[in-house]
C-alpha cells in the first residue's frame, strides 16, 4: 500500500546522507566520489521508490544559517518527476522545517513547486557584459584593500561570513580563506575593513581567458545601506581593466532587486536565471 498521501505506487524513505551518493551521481551524470562533497554536507536524506523499487527521487538537506534547509538532488526525469519531486519535498519540510531549493526545471519543477505552496523567494544569476567603467566612492569609515594584502584568515572569515544571511549562501568553512580556492585571484580581489579592522565585505574574482569571473559581493548588513557593494565592484574592475581583461561575469545568489537594477545599470545582462523557492 501506498504511504498515506502519496500518489499510488510511490514511497518515500529516509536515509542517511551517505546513502544518497548513488542517486546524486546519477542525477548530475559524475563520478560517485565527484559528489562526496554533497552527500557530506547533507544532515538528512530521501529518496523515492516506485512500487518495482526504481529509483525516482534523491534529495538531501543542507542546513543554511537563515532559511532552514536546501534541497540537493531532485526528482529524474520522466513521467514520474513531478510527482516524486513533490512527495520528496513534502517530506523534506515535514522532517526538517523550511526548506528551498534551486528550481530550473530539470531535477525540481517550478510551476508544480509552487502550486504546492511554495514560494519565490530570491534567485541564482549569472550577469555578463563588457568591465563596467562607472566609479563607486568608498563610504566614510572604511577601506577596501586587495585580499591578498591582508592575509589574517579571521578576518577573510569576518568578510566571508557577510554571505550568510543571504539564501542561497551556506555557512562559511574555515578553508574558504585560503589563496586559490574556487579558483579565486587575491591580487585581483577586493576586501573592505572598518575602523576597527573588522571584515565587512568581500568581492573575489578569478580569470577565465578574457573574463573576470567574480561572484557578487558580500556586506555586512550594517553597511548595505551604503555604497560599499558598488565600491568593491569597482575596485575589482578597475584591477580587470589594468590587466586588460574586457569581459565580467557575475554570479550571485539571493540579491535583491535593487542590488539587481544596480549591476543591470552598469550595462551587464542577466544570461542565467534559476529561482529559488521555498516553503515553511
Amino acid at each position: 500500500m501506498p504511504e498515506a498521501g502519496l500518489p499510488a505506487g510511490l514511497t518515500v524513505r529516509a536515509v542517511t546522507p551517505d546513502a544518497l551518493l548513488p542517486g546524486l551521481a546519477a542525477l548530475y551524470g559524475a563520478a560517485e566520489e565527484d559528489m562526496a562533497w554533497m552527500a557530506m554536507a547533507c544532515t538528512a536524506g530521501w529518496i523515492v521508490l516506485d512500487e518495482t523499487e526504481v529509483l525516482l527521487a534523491a534529495v538531501g538537506a543542507r542546513p543554511s544559517p537563515r532559511h532552514g534547509a536546501e534541497l540537493l538532488g531532485g526528482a529524474f526525469a520522466g513521467a514520474a518527476q513531478v510527482p516524486a519531486a513533490l512527495a520528496v519535498t513534502e517530506s523534506a519540510h515535514e522532517a526538517v522545517g523550511r526548506v528551498y531549493a534551486f528550481a530550473d526545471g530539470t531535477l525540481f519543477p517550478p510551476v508544480e513547486l509552487l502550486a504546492a505552496g511554495f514560494r519565490e523567494v530570491g534567485a541564482y544569476r549569472r550577469l555578463e557584459g563588457r568591465v563596467p567603467y562607472r566609479h563607486a566612492d568608498v563610504p566614510d569609515g572604511v577601506t577596501v584593500r586587495v585580499l591578498a594584502d591582508v592575509p589574517d584568515a579571521g578576518v577573510r572569515l569576518q568578510a566571508l561570513g557577510t554571505y550568510e544571511d543571504r539564501i542561497g549562501h551556506h555557512a562559511v568553512a574555515p578553508e574558504a580563506a585560503r589563496d586559490g580556492v574556487g579558483g579565486f585571484d587575491s591580487h585581483l580581489s577586493a576586501i573592505a575593513l572598518d575602523g576597527q579592522g573588522q571584515g565587512i565585505g568581500i568581492c573575489r574574482v578569478a580569470l577565465e581567458g578574457n573574463t573576470g569571473r567574480m561572484d557578487s559581493p558580500g556586506v555586512h548588513p550594517a553597511w548595505r545601506h551604503t555604497g560599499l557593494r558598488a565600491a568593491l565592484l569597482n575596485a575589482v574592475n578597475g584591477r580587470l581593466r589594468h590587466q586588460g581583461i574586457t569581459r565580467v561575469s557575475v554570479d550571485s545568489w539571493g540579491d535583491t532587486p535593487a542590488e539587481l537594477a544596480h549591476d543591470l545599470g552598469l550595462g551587464l545582462s542577466v544570461v542565467d536565471e534559476t529561482p529559488i523557492l521555498a516553503l515553511g
